[in-house]
């Protein structure tokens, strides 16, 4: 009889045979107790397993036994017992470990008794049970110390193996497909059941189990093909009208590529990429965020109603929807529009447009007719009604360096405007044709002037002088003003030198000058002639008021209406006519060619040549 009493567990309980390509594994433990008042000195405890394929047989693979002793913290760590596992004789040694000595220069002791009321738990775990039920006998021999000899006894441990009745294993041929069509359900069981399989919404499968010789396959019917992760519930029932199953089951099978109708994630959805169901799009998310692709994994297209994004959006190219619509490049100088399935460049449309530079060859209005603008290397070119010809620039201000065009007119069609002959500058009245216009001005100042006609209303002040041609014109050194024709003067004429006149001078007013004047012509003076120089008349010197000539502050000659008065000699070079009285208060010569004719004093008159009288002769005195 042995010392120690013994007890075994199975797990499964009891054990499940090995069917036809299947396998069943299970767990032996045995429970070895000393039930003795003191501790028991032992030498060994041997367990032996029958293995092989008949029904006695634990297992048909004794190399795939782990033996251990589970794990008790209220044992001291040499209390442990030591294991030895030899598969080859399917036995399992258990033996004590030393005891340690009273003291460290002591004796061994011997061995570490099994204490009192102690208990250890063999475990002999993970073996394939072998496909033949029944029972089976596991052999112990135990070896106790008995003074002064040991005893050994046996004791047999005996377990079930037992084929299995309900269905188990009930698993997914593979746990992850790539598509719904592809999931394959397997489980082992008996025969004598029912099998019925519920899809994920609760609903009777249309597809039946299928026997096999390892046990039952199921695969979902058309339109039973499942889209998403979905899990599957497996009843077992042995009486045809049985209300509940006896045994229920469930296994679920994952799809790499699900397919959702829709899906709320409330803290988030983790996957590395998203793909569509029939048209197969992709979403992949990068460290940088999202990548979309097409069917052919090269990137695709976003369509949206709205895009609110924070910062920039990295592409090559943006289009419309159509494959005919503009499209937006970005090179590395900027932006490039386009437009159509071609090269060709496109318009940009916009309410306002804020940048620092614009570069391009021409700019138009919204509308083909509109006028526009072009920019050659030269500057800019304003053109009109959508043509090639010149345009109209308005603006409030223009400030430039210069100005380069044929005329200016003023903003109205009645405005007068300014050509540009190569000649200078010609100004013209806005109506009529080509008539010539007005230039208001506060200040000119023009190296010459070739005018037909001048109004000045103020005053003309000519620094560098004055030239009219064939009429008149000023010199320098002394300042001269020389008048070639007719000189009219509605008012005074002042000169303060020489006055020289080649033609008429006419003089409504007053004449002073200040140095000599010289009339070639006529010179008609309407009010006082003044000359403070030397005059020379050519012709006839009329005055129909009076004249007076001075010279040195004394008046030399007077002339009224009845009468003319010269105070110093008078030499007449030509013949002369006196309508009146000639009085002569001092001498009078008459010369003729060559000698004096008549001398005349105070008191003789002196005939040099005959005196023919034609009247009466009157002699005051003596004659001689």
């Amino acid at each position: 009889m042995t010392l120690f009493e013994y007890s075994i567990l199975t797990d499964p309980a009891p054990l499940q045979v090995s069917e036809a390509g299947g396998v069943s594994k299970g767990t032996v433990y045995i429970v070895v107790s000393n039930p003795q008042d003191n501790p028991v000195c032992w030498t060994s405890i041997e367990v032996t397993v029958p293995f092989g394929q008949q029904a006695e047989s634990l297992t048909p693979d004794p190399t795939a036994i782990k033996a251990r002793i589970l794990p008790d913290t209220t044992r001291t760590s040499n209390e442990e017992p030591l294991v030895n596992w030899d598969p080859t004789a399917g036995c399992c040694t258990l033996s004590p470990q030393p005891a340690p000595p009273l003291f460290p220069s002591a004796p061994s002791q011997g061995s570490t008794p099994f204490k009192r009321g102690g208990a250890v738990i063999l475990a002999l775990e993970d073996f394939k049970v072998s496909d033949k039920p029944g029972p089976v006998l596991l052999h112990v021999k135990e070896t106790v110390q008995k003074a002064p000899n040991q005893e050994t006894s046996h004791v047999m441990l005996s377990l079930l193996k037992q084929a299995p009745s309900a269905p188990r294993n009930f698993r997914p041929k593979q746990s992850l497909v790539a598509a719904g069509n592809q999931v394959v359900l397997q489980w082992e069981g008996s025969p004598a059941f029912t099998y019925r399989i519920y899809g994920p919404d609760g609903r009777l499968s249309k597809a039946a189990p299928k026997k096999t010789p390892t046990g039952w396959t199921w695969s979902p019917a058309a339109g039973e093909v499942p889209k998403r992760d979905a899990t599957y519930t497996l009843t077992a029932t042995s009486a045809p009208r049985q209300q509940r199953p006896e045994h229920t089951l469930t296994t679920t099978v994952h799809l790499s590529d699900p397919e959702f109708d829709s899906v709320t994630a409330t803290n988030g959805l983790h996957t590395p990429w998203v793909e569509g169901t029939t048209a197969k799009g992709q979403i992949t998310f990068t460290a940088q965020g999202a990548q979309i692709n097409n069917n052919a994994g090269t990137p695709g297209t976003i369509a949206a109603d709205k895009a609110d994004i924070t910062s920039v959006v990295t592409t090559a190219t943006v289009r419309g929807r159509g494959s005919g619509d503009g499209w937006i490049q970005f090179p590395s100088t900027g932006i490039k529009v386009g437009q159509g399935t071609g090269s060709n460049l496109g318009t940009v449309t916009a309410d306002k447009a804020d940048v620092n530079g614009v570069n391009t060859a021409w700019v138009q209005g919204r509308n083909t007719n509109d006028g526009w603008i072009a920019f050659p290397q030269t500057g800019v070119q304003v053109y009109k009604d959508g043509k090639r010809e010149w345009g109209t620039l308005e603006a409030d201000r223009t400030d430039v360096n210069g100005v380069t065009t044929a005329w200016v007119q003023g903003r109205g069609g009645s405005a007068g405007w300014i050509e540009f002959p190569p000649a200078g500058l010609n100004v013209f009245q806005g109506t009529g044709s080509r008539q010539w216009g007005t230039v208001t001005a506060d200040k000119a100042d023009l190296n010459d002037l070739d005018t037909r006609r001048a109004l000045v209303k103020d005053r003309l002040t000519l620094q560098g002088g004055l030239t009219v041609d064939n009429v008149l014109e000023t010199q320098d050194g002394p300042p001269r003003l020389i008048v070639h024709g007719k000189l009219d003067a509605e008012s005074e004429v002042n000169a303060a030198g020489n006055v020289v006149a080649g033609g008429n001078l006419s003089v409504n007013g007053r004449v002073d000058t200040g140095g000599e004047l010289h009339a070639a012509g006529r010179a008609a003076v309407g009010g006082d002639l003044n000359v403070g120089g030397q005059s020379t008349f050519s012709g006839l010197l009329n005055a129909n008021g009076g004249l007076e000539v001075s010279s040195g502050g004394d008046s030399i000659m007077k002339a009224s209406d009845d009468r003319v008065s010269i105070a110093r000699n008078l030499h007449v070079g030509a013949p002369s006519w006196f309508a009146d009285h000639l009085n002569a208060n001092g001498l009078m010569t008459v010369r003729g060619e060559k000698d004096w004719l008549i001398k005349m004093n105070d008191e003789r008159v002196t005939i040099a040549a005959t005196l023919r009288v034609h009247g009466e002769v009157h002699p005051g005195a003596t004659r001689t």
